[in-house]
């Protein structure tokens, strides 16, 4: 019959065992980036009596938006929590038809909008980090065989110290991408452009 000595030993093993397997878990979740883009819930009738297909295509060769890069370290990637395409897709079709703009796939005018560039290069040093952001976004519109292309870019640099904080990443990607889905839907020359 095992000693309270040895009861207790094989009880650290398993505590120690079970605190081990609890810390690996919590260590290898993966970080994802919560993209939730805020738009104008104005409605407006700059679109009125025009209607367009709308397709958003991600053409990025990655699909992450953060790069965390530390000396002497292999480069942390943070992707998006769902596809950018999809994400913008829902945030975009909402926001031009709150506009007047009647989406059909069926409609002869044709409104394509590409995510060529979206990303965030942390720069991490010991005691403080520098980002280098760019969004880059172009509307190719279609209409009576004639195209627009537009290219809307964003790009910003910032640093801190200690650490970069994902949340505030976040903010600042969605500000930045909330920003470039209202100057695409107001922007006059794709309005006139739709016949």
């Amino acid at each position: 019959m095992p000693t309270m000595t040895q009861f207790n030993i094989q009880f650290k093993k398993l505590a120690i065992c079970l605190t081990l397997i609890t810390l690996t878990a919590c260590a290898s979740t993966t970080k994802k980036m919560v993209i939730a883009p805020q738009t104008s819930p104005l409605k407006s009738n700059i679109y009125a009596m025009k209607a367009a297909q709308l397709t958003v295509t991600d053409m990025r060769a990655n699909g992450h938006i953060v790069a965390i890069h530390r000396e002497g370290k292999a480069i942390e990637l943070v992707p998006a929590h769902d596809h950018l395409d999809t994400i913008i897709n829902n945030v975009l079709k909402p926001s031009f038809i709150n506009n007047g703009l009647i989406i059909n796939s069926s409609a002869l005018n044709k409104i394509e909008l590409i995510i060529n560039t979206a990303e965030i290069h942390v720069y991490q040093e010991l005691m403080k980090y520098k980002t280098k952001s760019q969004l880059t976004l172009t509307a190719s519109v279609s209409s009576n065989n004639q195209t627009l292309t537009k290219t809307f870019n964003n790009k910003g640099n910032s640093e801190g110290v200690l650490s970069a904080d994902l949340a505030v990443l976040e903010r600042d990607f969605n500000q930045q991408l909330s920003n470039a889905i209202m100057l695409i839907v107001n922007d006059k020359e794709i309005q006139q452009f739709l016949n």
